[in-house]
């Protein structure tokens, strides 16, 4: 029995560090070129499983506008004080080293505000933040939020009272081989999340 149970946790801890490296060993791209986007890449008829993933963009740069990409978020010690009472906030969280999942994660999360949740964001009822959990500014928020890692959060914010929902399936919903799934996943979260306002 002794045997057995020094035996899974070796199993676990070296399933652990595998995952691990994984996020951690994407080396980042010094010089990017423009690349296909995972929805691009999914509907490809030649797309691979085993194909490379879409290189990240420039930083600051998000393909569609800059919406929500790291660079361009509002730091949280900058964010408005007068925030709705009732509200849904979306908060994507990374950390520094981000492996191809990671990156899609964010990609395609932008998208999905930018394309459907514009007159949302503009009326204040969504707001929309990805913060590197790593960094001493985000300190305060990443404690409040419990992120450790690539993290989707929807907080629904009913009367000033949290109600955060760490949306760990975002592991599960395929990003990078069927984006368009994953956005269909994503928006209903956040659909689902404002009719809690209602």
């Amino acid at each position: 029995m002794a045997y057995s149970i020094k035996s899974l946790t070796l199993s676990l801890s070296l399933a652990g560090i595998i995952l691990l490296a994984g996020c951690l060993s994407s080396p980042s791209n010094p010089n990017p070129q423009p690349v296909t986007t995972p929805v691009q890449a999914a509907a490809h008829p030649d797309a691979h499983p085993d194909a490379p993933a879409p290189a990240p963009t420039p930083s600051g740069q998000n393909p569609a506008s800059g919406l929500g990409t790291s660079d361009n978020v509002t730091p949280v010690a900058e964010q408005p004080q007068s925030l709705l009472p009732n509200r849904v906030d979306v908060i994507y969280f990374h950390v520094n080293q981000r492996c191809p999942t990671c990156l899609c994660f964010e990609q395609q999360v932008n998208h999905i505000i930018e394309a459907d949740f514009s007159d949302e964001i503009s009326s204040g009822r969504l707001t929309y933040r990805v913060l590197n959990a790593q960094q001493e500014q985000n300190a305060d928020i990443a404690r409040k939020y419990g992120a450790v890692a690539s993290q989707l959060f929807i907080n629904t914010v009913v009367n000033g009272e949290d109600h955060i929902k760490d949306i760990q399936d975002i592991w599960n919903w395929n990003c990078r081989y069927n984006a368009p799934s994953f956005d269909r996943k994503v928006r209903s979260v956040i659909e689902d999340s404002l009719k809690e306002l209602q």
